[in-house]
C-alpha cells in the first residue's frame, strides 16, 4: 500500500475493541484524527512522555519502541526526542491502530472482530517487566555509588553527611566492605 495512501477508517467498536485499555481516552481523540487521517495529528500523551518506549511495548508498538529507545540515546537532544515522542504517540497509535485493524478485515473478512483485542490492546507483562529492569538499574547505580564512596575511603554528602564511612587514611579496610555489604 502506498504510504501517503491512509487504509479506510473504522467504527468506534472497531477502534473500542482494539484500543482495550483506557478507550475513553483514545476514542475521542481518534474521531478527531479521522477529520483528516492522512495528516500527522499534534497532541499529548503523558504516558508515552514520562514511559517513552515502555509505553510504545505496552501499546504493542514494537518498531516504534526500538526507535523510541534507540532516539533516546542521542546526545544532547534527548529532551527534545523525550518531548516529541509525547506529542507524535497520538498519532502515532492512531495510524497504527488504523493499519492493524484494516489488515485484520483483509485476512479474516467478517470474522476479524475476533482477533481485533489480540491484536490490539495492551501488553499486561510491560509494566511488570519496567518495575523489574528500571528497580534493577537503581540497585545497580546505588551499589556502583557506595561501593566508589567506599573505595575513595571518604565520605558522601548529600545535601548533609547521610553515609559516612570508614577512612583509613587513603587505603580501604575491609570494615569498609562489610558496612557496604551489610546494607544489602
Amino acid at each position: 500500500m502506498p504510504q501517503n495512501i491512509m487504509p479506510p477508517l473504522h467504527s468506534d467498536e472497531d477502534y473500542a475493541a482494539f484500543v482495550d485499555k483506557s478507550v475513553h481516552k483514545f476514542l475521542p481523540k481518534f474521531n478527531a484524527y479521522s477529520a483528516n487521517p492522512a495528516e500527522f495529528q499534534l497532541g499529548w500523551n503523558w504516558a508515552a512522555f514520562f514511559f517513552t518506549f515502555w509505553w510504545f511495548l505496552y501499546r504493542k508498538m514494537y518498531v516504534w519502541a526500538v526507535v523510541c529507545f534507540v532516539s533516546l540515546w542521542v546526545p544532547y537532544l534527548n529532551l527534545l526526542v523525550w518531548i516529541g515522542w509525547g506529542v507524535a504517540a497520538n498519532s502515532l497509535y492512531f495510524k497504527h491502530a488504523n493499519t492493524k485493524i484494516s489488515e485484520l478485515k483483509t485476512y479474516h473478512g467478517d470474522g476479524y472482530g475476533v482477533y481485533l483485542r489480540d491484536s490490539g490492546g495492551v501488553n499486561g507483562w510491560v509494566p511488570w517487566v519496567a518495575i523489574l529492569v528500571s528497580g534493577g538499574f537503581f540497585l545497580l547505580i546505588m551499589l556502583l555509588t557506595l561501593a566508589g564512596v567506599a573505595l575513595m575511603g571518604g565520605s558522601m554528602v548529600i545535601g548533609s553527611e547521610f553515609f559516612e564511612f570508614f577512612h583509613h587514611e587513603g587505603n580501604m579496610g575491609s570494615e569498609s566492605v562489610r558496612l557496604i555489604l551489610s546494607l544489602f
